[in-house]
Protein backbone atom coordinates (compact mmCIF):
# COMPACT_ATOMS: atom_id res chain seq x y z
CA UNK A 1 0.00 0.00 0.00
CA UNK A 2 1.29 3.57 -0.79
CA UNK A 3 1.46 6.14 1.70
CA UNK A 4 -1.33 7.83 -0.23
CA UNK A 5 -3.82 4.61 0.22
CA UNK A 6 -4.09 4.75 3.90
CA UNK A 7 -7.63 5.15 5.11
CA UNK A 8 -9.24 8.09 6.90
CA UNK A 9 -8.42 7.25 10.60
CA UNK A 10 -11.77 6.66 13.01
CA UNK A 11 -12.03 10.09 14.80
CA UNK A 12 -13.85 13.51 14.64
CA UNK A 13 -11.08 16.27 15.49
CA UNK A 14 -12.47 19.31 16.32
CA UNK A 15 -15.92 20.89 15.92
CA UNK A 16 -14.28 24.30 14.38
CA UNK A 17 -12.92 22.46 11.69
CA UNK A 18 -16.13 21.11 9.85
CA UNK A 19 -13.87 20.76 6.69
CA UNK A 20 -11.70 18.38 8.37
CA UNK A 21 -14.25 15.68 9.69
CA UNK A 22 -13.58 11.84 8.53
CA UNK A 23 -16.29 11.05 6.06
CA UNK A 24 -18.96 8.38 6.92
CA UNK A 25 -18.27 4.90 6.95
CA UNK A 26 -20.56 2.01 5.50
CA UNK A 27 -21.70 0.13 8.43
CA UNK A 28 -24.61 -1.69 10.84
CA UNK A 29 -26.11 -1.67 13.80
CA UNK A 30 -26.92 -4.35 16.01
CA UNK A 31 -27.93 -5.01 19.47
CA UNK A 32 -26.49 -7.60 22.20
CA UNK A 33 -25.60 -7.53 26.09
CA UNK A 34 -22.37 -7.23 27.84
CA UNK A 35 -21.77 -9.19 30.76
CA UNK A 36 -18.67 -7.84 33.15
CA UNK A 37 -16.68 -11.14 34.48
CA UNK A 38 -15.71 -12.04 38.00
CA UNK A 39 -12.47 -10.02 37.59
CA UNK A 40 -13.55 -6.85 36.47
CA UNK A 41 -14.90 -5.70 39.51
CA UNK A 42 -11.28 -5.64 41.72
CA UNK A 43 -10.15 -3.35 38.84
CA UNK A 44 -13.12 -0.86 38.17
CA UNK A 45 -16.02 0.47 40.16
CA UNK A 46 -18.11 1.64 37.64
CA UNK A 47 -21.73 0.23 37.10
CA UNK A 48 -21.01 -1.76 33.54
CA UNK A 49 -18.20 -3.80 35.82
CA UNK A 50 -19.86 -4.30 39.01
CA UNK A 51 -23.63 -5.23 38.07
CA UNK A 52 -25.41 -7.51 36.06
CA UNK A 53 -25.42 -7.57 32.28
CA UNK A 54 -26.76 -4.35 30.48
CA UNK A 55 -28.04 -4.19 27.01
CA UNK A 56 -25.78 -2.58 24.43
CA UNK A 57 -25.94 -0.60 20.97
CA UNK A 58 -23.19 -1.28 18.70
CA UNK A 59 -22.03 -0.34 15.34
CA UNK A 60 -19.75 -1.88 13.06
CA UNK A 61 -18.37 -0.21 9.98
CA UNK A 62 -15.97 -0.23 7.60
CA UNK A 63 -13.64 2.77 5.81
CA UNK A 64 -12.30 1.75 3.20
CA UNK A 65 -11.80 5.32 1.49
CA UNK A 66 -15.27 6.78 2.01
CA UNK A 67 -18.67 5.45 2.00
CA UNK A 68 -18.53 3.88 -1.60
CA UNK A 69 -15.16 2.22 -1.17
CA UNK A 70 -14.80 -1.62 -1.23
CA UNK A 71 -14.71 -3.74 1.96
CA UNK A 72 -11.62 -5.33 0.53
CA UNK A 73 -9.71 -1.66 -0.21
CA UNK A 74 -6.79 -0.77 2.21
CA UNK A 75 -9.00 0.57 5.06
CA UNK A 76 -9.74 0.13 8.72
CA UNK A 77 -12.73 -2.09 10.08
CA UNK A 78 -14.78 -0.36 13.60
CA UNK A 79 -16.51 -1.40 15.89
CA UNK A 80 -18.35 1.22 18.66
CA UNK A 81 -20.53 0.28 21.35
CA UNK A 82 -22.78 2.11 23.54
CA UNK A 83 -23.11 0.54 26.98
CA UNK A 84 -26.57 1.12 28.22
CA UNK A 85 -26.17 0.89 32.10
CA UNK A 86 -28.71 3.31 33.61
CA UNK A 87 -29.21 7.00 33.33
CA UNK A 88 -25.69 9.09 33.99
CA UNK A 89 -23.75 6.07 33.34
CA UNK A 90 -23.90 5.33 29.55
CA UNK A 91 -20.49 4.82 28.12
CA UNK A 92 -19.00 4.61 24.76
CA UNK A 93 -16.21 2.76 23.66
CA UNK A 94 -14.85 3.27 19.83
CA UNK A 95 -12.32 1.42 18.40
CA UNK A 96 -11.03 0.33 15.13
CA UNK A 97 -8.57 -2.37 14.23
CA UNK A 98 -5.24 -0.35 13.90
CA UNK A 99 -3.65 -0.92 17.82
CA UNK A 100 -2.31 3.12 17.61
CA UNK A 101 -2.85 6.31 16.30
CA UNK A 102 -1.01 8.24 13.49
CA UNK A 103 -1.01 11.54 15.56
CA UNK A 104 -0.62 12.90 19.10
CA UNK A 105 -3.25 15.93 18.76
CA UNK A 106 -5.99 17.25 17.67
CA UNK A 107 -3.61 19.70 15.14
CA UNK A 108 -1.57 16.94 14.17
CA UNK A 109 -4.41 15.18 13.27
CA UNK A 110 -6.42 17.50 11.27
CA UNK A 111 -2.66 18.31 9.40
CA UNK A 112 -2.70 14.19 8.56
CA UNK A 113 -6.09 14.54 6.88
CA UNK A 114 -5.28 17.45 4.91
CA UNK A 115 -2.64 15.45 3.58
CA UNK A 116 -4.70 12.41 2.84
CA UNK A 117 -6.71 14.54 0.87
CA UNK A 118 -4.56 16.63 -0.87
CA UNK A 119 -4.20 15.69 -4.68
CA UNK A 120 -0.33 16.20 -4.36
CA UNK A 121 1.17 12.73 -4.09
CA UNK A 122 4.01 14.63 -1.75
CA UNK A 123 1.49 15.42 0.88
CA UNK A 124 1.68 11.94 2.75
CA UNK A 125 5.02 11.27 2.45
CA UNK A 126 5.87 14.83 3.62
CA UNK A 127 3.58 14.91 6.52
CA UNK A 128 5.47 11.26 7.75
CA UNK A 129 8.50 12.97 7.50
CA UNK A 130 7.29 15.85 9.64
CA UNK A 131 5.99 13.64 12.55
CA UNK A 132 8.03 10.73 12.59
CA UNK A 133 5.39 9.31 15.63
CA UNK A 134 3.05 8.17 12.61
CA UNK A 135 5.59 5.32 11.54
CA UNK A 136 3.84 2.53 13.56
CA UNK A 137 0.76 2.93 12.72
CA UNK A 138 1.67 3.66 8.83
CA UNK A 139 3.64 0.33 9.05
CA UNK A 140 0.45 -1.85 10.86
CA UNK A 141 -2.25 -0.11 8.29
CA UNK A 142 0.22 -0.96 5.63
CA UNK A 143 0.59 -4.60 6.25
CA UNK A 144 -2.93 -5.21 7.24
CA UNK A 145 -5.11 -7.73 5.37
CA UNK A 146 -8.89 -7.90 4.03
CA UNK A 147 -11.11 -8.98 6.92
CA UNK A 148 -13.08 -12.26 6.43
CA UNK A 149 -16.14 -10.51 8.77
CA UNK A 150 -16.40 -7.82 11.05
CA UNK A 151 -16.95 -11.13 13.84
CA UNK A 152 -13.52 -12.17 13.07
CA UNK A 153 -11.04 -9.56 13.85
CA UNK A 154 -10.15 -7.71 16.99
CA UNK A 155 -10.98 -3.93 17.87
CA UNK A 156 -8.84 -1.52 19.66
CA UNK A 157 -9.60 1.36 21.88
CA UNK A 158 -6.19 3.29 21.59
CA UNK A 159 -6.79 5.99 23.85
CA UNK A 160 -5.76 5.39 27.60
CA UNK A 161 -8.66 5.05 30.39
CA UNK A 162 -8.07 5.26 33.98
CA UNK A 163 -10.36 2.68 35.41
CA UNK A 164 -11.11 3.74 39.32
CA UNK A 165 -11.62 0.75 41.84
CA UNK A 166 -13.58 0.35 45.10
CA UNK A 167 -10.75 1.94 46.77
CA UNK A 168 -10.33 5.16 44.84
CA UNK A 169 -7.06 4.12 43.20
CA UNK A 170 -7.25 4.60 39.26
CA UNK A 171 -5.40 1.51 36.86
CA UNK A 172 -4.86 3.33 33.38
CA UNK A 173 -5.56 0.71 30.71
CA UNK A 174 -6.21 0.09 27.13
CA UNK A 175 -9.15 -1.21 26.07
CA UNK A 176 -9.60 -3.84 23.56
CA UNK A 177 -12.32 -6.22 22.00
CA UNK A 178 -10.85 -9.47 21.43
CA UNK A 179 -13.15 -12.28 19.11
CA UNK A 180 -14.16 -15.30 20.12
CA UNK A 181 -13.65 -17.18 17.03
CA UNK A 182 -11.01 -15.01 15.30
CA UNK A 183 -11.02 -15.53 11.39
CA UNK A 184 -7.88 -15.56 9.17
CA UNK A 185 -7.82 -12.55 7.07
CA UNK A 186 -8.62 -12.61 3.14
CA UNK A 187 -6.18 -12.08 0.27
CA UNK A 188 -6.97 -9.12 -1.46
CA UNK A 189 -7.70 -10.41 -4.37
CA UNK A 190 -10.13 -13.00 -2.92
CA UNK A 191 -11.60 -10.23 -1.60
CA UNK A 192 -11.95 -7.76 -4.17
CA UNK A 193 -13.94 -10.23 -5.65
CA UNK A 194 -16.46 -10.65 -3.59
CA UNK A 195 -19.19 -8.17 -3.26
CA UNK A 196 -17.98 -3.79 -2.52
CA UNK A 197 -19.93 -4.37 1.11
CA UNK A 198 -19.19 -8.02 1.84
CA UNK A 199 -18.68 -7.30 5.52
CA UNK A 200 -21.97 -5.49 5.83
CA UNK A 201 -23.95 -7.96 3.86
CA UNK A 202 -22.62 -11.07 5.41
CA UNK A 203 -23.17 -9.40 9.11
CA UNK A 204 -26.39 -10.97 9.62
CA UNK A 205 -25.69 -14.23 9.07
CA UNK A 206 -22.48 -14.58 11.86
CA UNK A 207 -24.52 -13.66 14.73
CA UNK A 208 -24.67 -13.68 17.37
CA UNK A 209 -21.19 -12.87 17.51
CA UNK A 210 -19.25 -12.91 21.12
CA UNK A 211 -16.59 -10.70 22.01
CA UNK A 212 -14.00 -10.50 25.45
CA UNK A 213 -13.24 -7.18 26.47
CA UNK A 214 -9.71 -6.76 27.36
CA UNK A 215 -7.76 -4.19 29.54
CA UNK A 216 -4.28 -4.02 28.89
CA UNK A 217 -2.21 -2.81 31.90
CA UNK A 218 1.07 -1.39 31.13
CA UNK A 219 4.17 -2.49 32.06
CA UNK A 220 7.23 -0.42 33.95
CA UNK A 221 8.71 0.45 30.50
CA UNK A 222 5.57 1.65 29.02
CA UNK A 223 5.43 4.53 31.35
CA UNK A 224 6.71 7.16 28.55
CA UNK A 225 4.10 5.62 25.87
CA UNK A 226 1.10 5.78 29.01
CA UNK A 227 -0.91 8.32 27.05
CA UNK A 228 0.83 8.14 23.74
CA UNK A 229 -1.62 7.26 21.12
CA UNK A 230 0.81 6.36 18.82
CA UNK A 231 3.30 4.10 20.77
CA UNK A 232 2.45 0.55 21.57
CA UNK A 233 2.90 -0.67 24.76
CA UNK A 234 4.98 -3.93 25.94
CA UNK A 235 2.98 -7.26 24.78
CA UNK A 236 2.82 -9.17 27.94
CA UNK A 237 -0.41 -11.39 28.53
CA UNK A 238 0.09 -11.23 32.36
CA UNK A 239 -0.37 -7.98 31.85
CA UNK A 240 -3.94 -8.53 30.36
CA UNK A 241 -7.35 -8.84 32.75
CA UNK A 242 -10.61 -9.70 30.91
CA UNK A 243 -13.32 -7.51 32.08
CA UNK A 244 -16.72 -9.59 30.55
CA UNK A 245 -18.33 -10.59 27.41
CA UNK A 246 -19.96 -8.73 24.46
CA UNK A 247 -22.87 -10.61 22.90
CA UNK A 248 -23.92 -9.07 19.71
CA UNK A 249 -27.36 -10.84 18.75
CA UNK A 250 -29.40 -8.70 16.32
CA UNK A 251 -29.23 -6.32 13.35
CA UNK A 252 -31.16 -2.79 14.74
CA UNK A 253 -32.31 -0.23 12.18
CA UNK A 254 -31.84 3.16 14.43
CA UNK A 255 -34.57 5.53 13.79
CA UNK A 256 -33.94 8.25 10.69
CA UNK A 257 -32.36 10.89 11.99
CA UNK A 258 -31.89 9.21 15.74
CA UNK A 259 -28.65 7.19 15.17
CA UNK A 260 -26.11 7.24 18.44
CA UNK A 261 -23.12 9.59 18.50
CA UNK A 262 -20.39 8.12 19.76
CA UNK A 263 -17.97 10.39 21.84
CA UNK A 264 -14.89 8.42 23.30
CA UNK A 265 -15.55 11.45 26.41
CA UNK A 266 -18.88 9.86 27.50
CA UNK A 267 -17.57 8.09 30.55
CA UNK A 268 -19.89 7.08 33.61
CA UNK A 269 -18.41 7.33 37.12
CA UNK A 270 -15.49 4.75 38.03
CA UNK A 271 -13.68 5.49 34.02
CA UNK A 272 -10.78 8.61 34.13
CA UNK A 273 -11.06 10.53 30.72
CA UNK A 274 -7.93 9.69 28.30
CA UNK A 275 -5.27 12.42 28.18
CA UNK A 276 -3.96 12.27 25.45
CA UNK A 277 -4.06 15.57 22.84
CA UNK A 278 -6.70 13.83 20.46
CA UNK A 279 -9.49 12.35 22.67
CA UNK A 280 -9.45 15.89 24.61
Amino acid sequence: MQPSAIALPSVTVGADAPHDRVPPARGIWVTGRFDPSPEAAALGSAALLTGPEVPVVAHFSSAPCGRNGHDGAPGEQRLAVRFHAGEGREMDLVAGTLPVFFARTGADMREYLRAVRSPDPAAVPAFLERHPEAATATALAEASRPAESFTGVAYHAVHTFGLVDAADRTRWARLSWQPERPLPALTPDTALARPADYLTAGLPDRLPARFRLTAQLPCPDDTPALHDPTRLWSQEPARTAVLGTLVLDAVYAPPPGREPRFDPRRLPVGFVAPRDGVAG
